[in-house]
C-alpha cells in the first residue's frame, strides 16, 4: 500500500493537483505509512499557505530519500479508490478487534455499540461523494453553454456509430447507462459492436464483456466489417483471392496504440464487484456489457430473477456514475410483452428497473423486409419515443441508415 500512497504524492507533486485528491476525502489518516503521511500533512500546510502544493524539489527539501513516481499503477480515481480501501480495512481490522475483545469480556450489550460505531465510522471515512455549489459555478456552466453555441452539432461524447443515435445522444457520454433491447435475434450484438468498433476509432479504450458470443465470434465479425467480407466466409475459408488480399491488409494494418479488451473471464465478471475489479485493472474509457442478464446478483444471491435484474440494473448504473464512464448493456424483450405497437418500454424482462435506471433505452426490431430493423428509442431522458430504420448487410457486411433530420423533436 505504500506504493500506492508514494504514487498519490507523487502525482499531487509532480501535476499540482491536490483538489482531486482532497475533494474524494483523502486526508493525512488514510496514509499508513508514517512517512508518506508526515509528507501528506506537509502538504496539505503548504498549500494552506501558498495557494498551490509544493513541488518535488520543495519535499525532497526535507525528504530526500523519496521518491517520486512519475508512473503509477492506475489513475488517479484507481489511486483514490485504492487508498479507500486500506483505510476502510484499517478501521475494520481494529474495530474488529475491539468488537471481539469486548464481547469475550463483556458480552454482547458492550460489543454491539462498538461494532455500530466501527461500521459508522467507515462508511463516513470513506465517502466519496463530490458536492458541487450550483450558487458559484454559473461561469463554469456559461463556458459550456457557449462551446456548444459555437459547435452547433458537435458530438460531447463517444460517437455510437450511427447517425439516429448520435443525434439523440450527441455520443454516449460519461456516467450513461444504454441499454440496447430486443427479442432474441434482433441483432442486438451487432449494433453494439458497431458501437464498439466506432468507439475504438474514435480515440476511446473500449472493455467488452459478453455472455452471448465466444471470443474467436465476435472477431470474427468486427475482422468481417473491417475487411468488407462475410464472416461466414471467414469461418468457412470460401473465400477469392481478392478477398483474401482484402483480409490479409485489412489484418495487417495497425489499427491503434490503444487497447480494444474483449474480456473471456466470465466467471471473474460475473458480479458487478468482478465488473469493477475489471475497471479498475484496465481503465477503460467505455463498458459494454453483452447479455446484461445473466449477470449474478450479489445482494440476493440470484441470477434472473426481478430482483437480481433490479439490483443488476441499478448496480451498473452506480458503476457508471462511480467510474465516470458510460456503460452500454444489451438484455432481452419478451415476446409475451410485445403488443400491436410492437417494442415498447414495457417489453423489456422481468423488471422496470432498466427503464427507470438508463439514459436511454433503444428497442431492436425486425421490420417487415429481410435484413431491415428500426432502431426505436424506448425510454429517454431527452428525447421522446420514436425510430428510425436501419439495414444490416452481410454481402458486403455494412450497416445503412434511413435519412436522420437535423432537428430532434424535443
Amino acid at each position: 500500500m505504500s506504493s500506492i500512497e508514494e504514487e498519490v504524492i507523487s502525482y499531487v507533486a509532480l501535476t499540482g493537483d491536490l483538489e482531486t485528491v482532497t475533494r474524494a476525502h483523502i486526508g493525512a489518516d488514510h496514509f499508513l505509512d508514517p512517512v508518506n503521511r508526515k509528507i501528506f500533512t506537509e502538504i496539505l500546510a503548504f498549500t494552506a499557505d501558498f495557494g498551490e502544493p509544493p513541488t518535488p524539489e520543495v519535499i525532497q527539501r526535507d525528504h530526500p530519500n523519496f521518491v517520486f513516481r512519475e508512473e503509477g499503477s492506475g489513475p488517479v480515481d484507481y489511486l483514490i479508490r485504492e487508498l479507500h480501501e486500506a483505510r476502510r480495512r484499517t478501521i475494520l481490522d481494529l474495530g474488529l478487534g475491539a468488537v471481539a475483545e469486548a464481547l469475550d469480556s463483556k458480552g454482547s450489550e458492550a460489543a454491539l455499540p462498538l461494532l455500530r460505531m466501527m461500521l459508522a465510522q467507515a462508511a463516513t471515512e470513506t465517502a466519496t461523494s463530490r458536492e458541487i455549489n450550483y450558487a458559484s459555478t454559473g461561469a463554469e456552466r456559461l463556458e459550456l453553454y457557449r462551446q456548444a453555441r459555437d459547435n452547433p452539432h458537435e458530438l460531447l461524447g463517444i460517437p455510437t456509430g450511427f447517425r439516429f443515435l448520435d443525434k439523440l445522444t450527441l455520443g454516449i457520454q460519461p456516467q450513461q447507462m444504454i441499454v440496447l433491447t430486443g427479442l432474441a435475434k434482433s441483432c442486438k450484438t451487432t449494433v453494439m459492436l458497431g458501437m464498439t468498433r466506432s468507439a475504438y476509432d474514435h480515440g476511446a479504450r473500449p472493455l467488452l464483456i459478453s455472455f452471448e458470443m465466444p471470443y474467436v465470434e465476435i472477431a470474427r465479425r468486427l475482422d468481417g466489417f473491417l475487411a468488407r467480407i462475410n464472416p461466414r466466409k471467414l469461418q468457412t475459408g470460401e473465400l477469392s483471392a481478392k478477398e483474401w488480399r482484402a483480409l490479409e491488409e485489412a489484418l495487417s494494418s495497425p489499427m491503434g496504440d490503444h487497447p480494444y479488451v474483449v474480456t473471456e473471464d466470465r466467471a471473474g465478471v460475473m458480479t458487478l464487484t468482478g465488473i469493477q475489479s475489471k475497471i479498475d485493472q484496465l481503465s477503460p474509457s467505455v463498458v459494454f456489457i453483452d447479455g446484461a442478464y445473466f449477470l449474478f446478483d450479489e445482494i440476493s444471491r440470484e441470477s434472473q430473477t426481478p430482483i437480481a435484474l433490479t439490483n443488476i440494473s441499478r448496480g451498473l448504473k452506480k458503476l457508471a456514475l462511480n467510474n465516470n464512464i458510460p456503460v452500454v448493456v444489451t438484455t432481452q424483450s419478451l415476446s409475451h410483452k410485445v403488443g400491436a405497437k410492437g417494442l415498447t418500454a414495457s417489453s423489456l424482462g422481468y423488471t422496470s428497473a432498466w427503464v427507470q435506471d438508463a439514459d436511454l433505452v433503444v428497442g431492436m426490431e425486425a421490420a417487415d423486409e429481410d435484413f431491415m430493423y428500426r432502431m426505436k428509442v424506448l425510454a429517454s431522458r431527452n428525447a421522446p419515443p420514436q425510430e428510425n430504420l436501419i439495414s444490416i448487410s452481410w454481402d458486403p457486411p455494412q450497416f445503412e441508415e434511413e435519412e436522420v433530420t437535423d432537428d430532434l423533436p424535443y
